[in-house]
């Protein structure tokens, strides 16, 4: 038996919406229904009935929403809705001025936003129709400038899916599992009368009568129900057959594996779906069928190759693909899934078909950074950027003709315009976190890559418009990346670097004491940290990475057995884990290991005692090395704990001591020699001497610089000075 649905259209007037949480839900239309039906006075019987009905449907409805465009965000400082508290004086308005960032969404007002319940038997399409007079009664959905009408109808299983296969925009359907999207449920009809009741009680007199409390209003009542609308995901093997082993497919060759691809699926397609051609030489190709481009990127299938990577002796051959459907694509993700899957090619060097074949193994999607964030992106295959490609050099006329030669400014001006238009390649690519550095080569940056000349054979782009490149965002960022004018053909993927920061920072954010000194409270958090790691390790007896001890007690001498630093930073009030190698520029030994498992330890670090210097809250925070004074480069930098000198030569003037002793200890820890000032110092007996420094180098060097007999424990932290100035 064929089922009815009751569907509802909201088409907003200008075009745009301003409600938070991403495009309108259940949630907001069932707040417009009820704001529309209550304007006039309190909701009747029969209102109350037909709203308690749609409210306690076990079915969530389907949502359609057009195409968006999410706007720069905005700041507004409104006034805040408790003008009570200024007794109702509005010339005190701008004491209740609060910041609110607004980000709408844009689209098309033509196109409506949709919302489809399925119907169960007649007696609900006749408790349906009892909402149809609610519907008309919508004024806004969202803020109160997304003004909006709605109109609802009741329409047949047939009509609503040919309703939702021509509709211009995304078809979302709820599913199993924990999904963000809020949805009614049983009582959210009353939790919004409450609501609006709570309203005239927030505020009430203290018991004293000579102030007022503020009360928040109760928060409506939603069910979390999770949508399709995640992008689909397939991985697919290069074999001879379903039964052999893998026929790998050369690196160079990317770009015309995908186009042999994703033109072969789209010929499958095509046979088996005559009334949707054009949709997939959109989604697939990228064209309409007649060679124009057409339709928003964010649609199209991605035909990624994986080369081979993870292991220094990878080669670096393609034996794997990965399609990604997004949730926009008008295709179903099976059907496309199908189409590659089985498909046959030819090897372009050994001439053997290969065939296609559906992987479960998505193991190596980690390699390229699927759910695992990182900050720093190196390219695999080179990116095309054509306008920023480099000047040609005819290699005939070069030693004859100095005009052929490019100088040193010409090459800056090169490398500028690709960084630029990489900058637009990732915003074209939907990726939201801002660029903090970038490296631009044609050489790889892998020890079996591959330059980027070969890469261009079968296809459009110039050699000269291809880069390799090493990324840094401001934040991590998931895989996969690809980007650049050849995205869709392979061209421009990332793979993520997984080296460890080396560097671990926990902000102060309270207890700590007035009278505490830094030596104290370092090795108050160096217990701490060797107790927790003990745990994670499971060894009775830390080596000295971890303890900075020998297994027979005596302290580790740092040139043969370097470990960890513990800092404070008095400035900011952070305390700090630095790996060794990153302190001394001559330590060349690998503690990935070990500082893998120093991170695992301190994962949920979020108190310390500290004996004297209190009781300390603790969390864990991000190390931007670009402007931290403590990592940032730069040419100056003055000390913020006092530098104690590591030998304290007899008869001897302080200001010299401490400039020569820095001096050497710079030159023997593989930095430039500095020009000392010396700031302050303190000299007692009995205690070495010690004091606070300024060191200026030639060139810039890259922090953190950590000097002295006490830097294991905070004593000779430098900071750099060009940010004070």
């Amino acid at each position: 038996m064929m089922s009815d649905s009751l569907l509802i259209s909201v088409r907003l007037h200008e075009g745009w919406y301003h409600g938070s949480g991403g495009t309108p839900s259940p949630a907001r239309l069932f707040q417009a229904l009820v704001a529309g039906a209550g304007i006039s006075g309190p909701l009747n019987e029969r209102t109350v009935e037909a709203l308690k009905w749609l409210e306690s449907q076990k079915s969530y409805p389907i949502i359609a929403t057009p195409y968006t465009t999410s706007q720069k965000p905005h700041v507004n400082y409104v006034p805040n809705n408790d003008l009570d508290s200024k007794q109702g004086d509005y010339r005190r308005i701008g004491e209740i001025r609060v910041k609110k960032e607004m980000a709408p969404l844009i689209f098309d007002s033509a196109v409506p936003f949709l919302f489809a319940w399925k119907l169960e038997d007649n007696r609900a399409t006749e408790s349906a129709k009892k909402l149809l007079p609610l519907v008309d009664r919508i004024y806004q959905l969202g803020r109160c400038v997304d003004m909006a009408w709605a109109w609802a109808e009741i329409l047949s299983e047939d009509e609503l899916r040919d309703h939702l296969n021509s509709y211009a925009g995304i078809v979302r359907y709820p599913s199993t599992g924990t999904g963000g999207v809020d949805c009614p449920t049983s009582g959210s009809l009353m939790s919004l009368q409450q609501r609006y009741l709570a309203g005239a009680h927030q505020f009430a007199r203290t018991a004293d009568g000579k102030g007022q409390t503020f009360r928040q209003r109760p928060k409506p009542k939603w069910k979390k129900v999770c949508y399709e609308g995640t992008t689909s995901r397939f991985v697919f093997e290069l074999r001879e057959s379903d039964d052999a082993g893998f026929l790998p497919w050369p690196l160079e060759r990317a770009a015309s594996l995908i186009k042999h691809v994703r033109d072969a699926a789209a010929r499958k397609m095509k046979k088996a779906m005559q009334d949707r051609l054009a949709e997939i030489d959109r989604v697939l190709i990228g064209r309409k069928p007649s060679g124009v481009n057409s339709g928003p990127t964010s649609e199209r299938v991605r035909i990624i190759p994986l080369p081979s990577i993870g292991h220094m002796q990878a080669d670096m051959q393609i034996r794997r693909l990965f399609v990604e459907v997004p949730s926009e694509c008008p295709l179903r993700a099976d059907d496309i899934s199908w189409a590659v899957s089985g498909l046959r090619i030819d090897h372009p060097v050994l001439g053997k078909p290969i065939i296609l074949t559906s992987s479960h193994d998505q193991s190596q999607l980690g390699f390229y950074g699927v759910a695992k964030p990182s900050r720093i992106w190196r390219s695999v295959t080179p990116l095309a950027l054509p306008d920023a490609a480099r000047r040609r050099i005819d290699p005939q006329r070069i030693k004859s003709d100095d005009r052929e030669k490019k100088t040193g400014t010409e090459k800056y001006s090169e490398h500028k315009r690709a960084s630029f238009a990489l900058t637009q390649a990732l915003r074209h690519a939907g990726i939201p976190a801002s660029l903090h550095s970038v490296r631009l080569q044609r050489e790889p940056f892998d020890q079996r890559g591959i330059r980027v000349e070969p890469f261009t054979e079968g296809t459009r782009f110039s050699k000269h418009g291809l880069w390799h490149s090493t990324i840094e965002f401001d934040r991590p960022v998931s895989g996969p990346i690809i980007v650049g004018n050849g995205r869709f053909v392979g061209l421009g993927l990332f793979r993520p670097i997984s080296e460890p920061n080396r560097a671990i920072c926990f902000s102060i954010d309270s207890g700590l004491s007035t009278n505490f000194t830094p030596i104290q409270l370092c090795r108050a958090f160096r217990r701490a940290v060797m107790s927790r790691c003990g745990q994670v390790t499971g060894m009775k007896s830390l080596n000295s990475y971890f303890s900075g001890h020998q297994s027979n007690g005596q302290p580790a001498k740092s040139e043969n057995e370097p470990h960890l630093a513990f800092i404070f930073d008095p400035v900011q009030e952070r305390l700090l884990i630095i790996d060794p190698g990153l302190m001394d520029r001559r330590i060349h030994q690998n503690f990935t290991d070990q500082f893998l498992e120093l991170e695992t330890a301190v994962a949920q670090f979020v108190s310390l005692r500290a004996g004297r210097s209190g009781l300390l809250t603790l969390s864990s925070t991000y190390i931007d090395s670009t402007v931290d004074p403590l990592f940032q480069p730069s040419r100056v930098w003055r000390s913020l704990t006092p530098y104690t000198v590591n030998r304290h030569a007899k008869k001897s003037i302080p200001d010299e001591v401490l400039a020569n002793n820095i001096i050497t200890e710079c030159e023997q820890r593989g930095l430039p020699r500095p020009r000392v000032k010396v700031l302050e110092y303190t000299s007692a007996p009995g205690k070495p001497l010690a004091g606070k420094l300024e060191l200026t180098f030639q060139q810039a060097i890259v922090g953190p610089l950590i000097l002295g007999r006490t830097r294991y424990l905070g004593g000779g932290l430098f900071a750099a000075e060009d940010l004070k100035k």
